[in-house]
């Protein structure tokens, strides 16, 4: 069975035919002298052709006067529209015209015509809509309805993180880490199992929380105790930064292994949001730090000699902004500490002996670095001879902070005792 040319081929065969290959354009020529069909076909596109290249060469003198009755005869008619229209106006220019046809076929005979005599213009305008809806696509923002971290929970060593509509968003083993909800006081949690296990929050202020894991320090770890990390809302692992260098201070009394983690939060100030960290060594000292979150980088920190235990924000100077407040024990000392910075400035060391750092070196840059020595109820009840700051109680309504110091953190064998005394601070530190 002989195959027919198809229309596209004859076209280009007329018109240009050095888009055909030397092969097809003489299989082409052969084919028209013994197919009939194709033969008439092929005259009929010719005279087509013949017709346009006719009337692009011709006198255009009769077409204007044929025009302008046309347009007399429209313009005398009561519902004349047609050239107005501007959707329906024939235009002639530069010899290029569109012959518009009075009645109008069925769309598809339509498409059909305008496939067969207007391959190139087809082809082109399909394109042009295909790359139109494209670089829609492409463009077009992600909707971030319910992908927002709202809660996270850790339970039985599974972390379960869900969004603002109560939705699980991914889960995660957590083998080794206690059980931790970000919907619960982080104070409360820190003091009974002694670290943070989670933080959300909104690191780069685009409205979308970002989840911060810490590791435990105990048995089998799914993360290590001395390094952060950070997750997107997919449970993807955006970062993880350590706590990094110790300052080596010559100090026989600090024998460092590593870091373990046991807080970290976020401060809003004036230069923009920081993130803290609060790490611990085997012995002393502790230090605080500043971790840039987009680089690793540790921009500032301060080395207590003794824990660091409790921590909170709170306006001391009324400017809109947080301080940071840190409690714990002074080991130089052998009693409890309070300091305030400002968190754009948190560096040097705390107070103490020569034991621990040397004179030189016993320089910082707290607000305040306040000793509250031991009681004489320490001595009675306790075997240690030290106190610490246990946790702090705040009040925004009556303008005072409250640091609960711990009188008997060793206790007496066989006995359950606690003591405490509750200092109530106005802010000019004054008891």
């Amino acid at each position: 069975m002989m195959n027919h040319i198809t229309d596209n081929d004859f076209e280009l065969f007329l018109l240009d035919n050095t888009m055909l290959e030397k092969e097809r354009e003489e299989y082409i020529q052969t084919h028209i002298s013994e197919c009939a069909v194709c033969k008439a076909n092929f005259e009929k596109l010719k005279k087509f052709y013949a017709s346009i290249d006719a009337n692009i060469d011709a006198d255009e003198i009769e077409d204007i006067r044929f025009s302008e009755k046309i347009l007399d005869k429209s313009l005398s008619v009561n519902n004349a529209r047609l050239l107005k229209d501007h959707k329906r106006a024939v235009k002639v220019y530069d010899g290029i015209y569109e012959i518009l046809e009075p009645v109008k076929g069925s769309l598809i005979n339509r498409f059909v015509e305008l496939v067969k005599f207007y391959p190139y213009r087809f082809t082109s305008s399909l394109a042009f809509v295909g790359l139109i809806i494209t670089v829609i696509l492409l463009f077009q923002k992600p909707e971030k309805k319910y992908i927002n971290p709202s809660l996270a929970v850790i339970k039985d060593n599974v972390l379960t993180v869900y969004n603002e509509m109560g939705d699980i968003l991914w889960k995660k083993g957590v083998p080794g880490m206690v059980d931790f909800r970000t919907d619960l006081p982080a104070e409360s949690q820190i003091k009974q199992f002694g670290t943070r296990e989670l933080l959300l929050g909104d690191l780069e202020d685009d409205g979308i929380n970002e989840l911060i894991i810490a590791g435990k320090h105990s048995g089998v770890e799914a993360f290590s105790s001395d390094t952060l990390y950070c997750f997107d809302p997919y449970g993807k692992l955006k970062w993880k930064f350590g706590c990094g260098s110790f300052a080596s201070l010559e100090s026989k009394r600090w024998k460092h292994n590593s870091w373990f983690i046991n807080d970290y939060f976020l401060v809003n100030t004036a230069n923009g949001k920081k993130l803290f960290v609060c790490a611990s060594t085997n012995f002393a000292p502790t230090k605080i730090f500043e971790l840039d979150f987009k680089t690793g980088i540790i921009k500032q920190e301060f080395y207590n000699s003794g824990g660091i235990a409790s921590t909170t924000l709170f306006d001391v100077d009324k400017d809109g902004f947080d301080e940071i407040i840190l409690g714990g024990i002074n080991n130089a000392f052998s009693c409890a500490f309070v300091a305030v910075f400002n968190p754009d400035s948190v560096n040097g060391f705390s107070p103490s002996t020569e034991i621990f750092i040397p004179k030189l070196l016993q320089r910082n840059t707290a607000l305040k670095y306040l000793l509250i020595p031991t009681t004489n109820y320490n001595k009675a009840v306790s075997l240690t001879d030290y106190n610490l700051v246990e946790q702090f109680l705040s009040s925004k309504e009556e303008n005072t902070i409250t640091a609960y110091v711990q009188e008997a953190p060793g206790g007496i064998p066989g006995m359950d005792m606690n003591g405490a005394v509750l200092y109530n601070f106005d802010f000019n530190w004054k008891v």
